[in-house]
């Protein structure tokens, strides 16, 4: 049995390997393309390391990537203790994600941390609450309705509230006002406001959308996504001091 657990450990490294080489030299032949051409490509797919990158900010920008971090080891470590992520790193599915960008910074979330997630089913994220750190697939119609390229296939988000959307927006500032003082802030209010006519507008075929927050140059702003496309929840952030990577558990 010890035998067979081992071999199928083996395994599962061997493809592991032979994938981050595989993504290397897509990287490599990516990078030669924007020399060459001036074109960024999209960065949907997995990143050399193994990991997917999430949008941490406008999904439509590209940023600076990170340079220098060794892989992530098996176990790392999380306030008094070890964290094993050898599951997250040899799952089937991904479950490792990169932030690309800094929109989450208030959050102690910043660009190039990891994100260890679990995988959410349509049924799942319907029972997702408040103060979640979510990973949402990029609704691709929406930006596209927008005129907007889009370089990244997912984003973070900060749970805040499950809307109806046939809510009232004075319905919902008032909901709001019972979870978070934010919303007392008038220019927060007109900013909900005008979030939430775009959303209905565009989803008005979509029973319950999610309120999400995230941030801009510092400055909260207001999100709003059907819940089905929640796609990962968060459990870890990774974060690197310069000597090592730490984990920080999130839920």
């Amino acid at each position: 049995m010890r035998k067979n657990a081992n071999f199928a450990n083996h395994k599962c490294a061997l493809r592991r390997i032979l994938l981050i080489n595989m993504l290397k030299l897509k990287q490599l032949v990516s990078n030669l393309y924007h020399f060459a051409f001036g074109k960024e490509v999209h960065t949907n797919g997995m990143n050399a390391d193994g990991t997917m990158s999430v949008a941490a900010g406008d999904p439509t920008l590209s940023v600076t990537p990170l340079k220098g971090l060794e892989m992530l080891p098996d176990r790392i470590p999380c306030e008094n203790s070890m964290l094993d992520i050898s599951k997250y790193k040899q799952s089937e599915n991904p479950l490792i994600f990169t932030v690309e960008g800094s929109s989450m910074s208030p959050e102690d979330i910043s660009n190039g941390d990891k994100l260890l997630c679990r995988k959410v089913d349509a049924d799942a994220a319907k029972l997702i609450g408040k103060g979640k750190f979510v990973v949402i697939a990029v609704d691709k119609e929406y930006y596209e309705s927008k005129n907007k390229e889009l370089k990244f296939d997912y984003k973070l988000r900060h749970t805040l509230l499950k809307v109806p959307v046939e809510s009232s927006i004075k319905k919902l500032i008032d909901s709001l006002k019972k979870i978070t003082n934010s919303i007392f802030l008038e220019e927060n209010q007109k900013n909900l406001e005008i979030k939430y006519n775009e959303a209905i507008g565009f989803y008005k075929d979509k029973k319950e959308l999610m309120l999400s927050v995230t941030y801009r140059k510092g400055n909260l702003r207001y999100s709003f996504h059907p819940v089905d496309l929640i796609q990962y929840v968060a459990e870890y952030v990774l974060k690197h001091n310069g000597e090592e990577w730490r984990a920080k558990k999130l839920e």
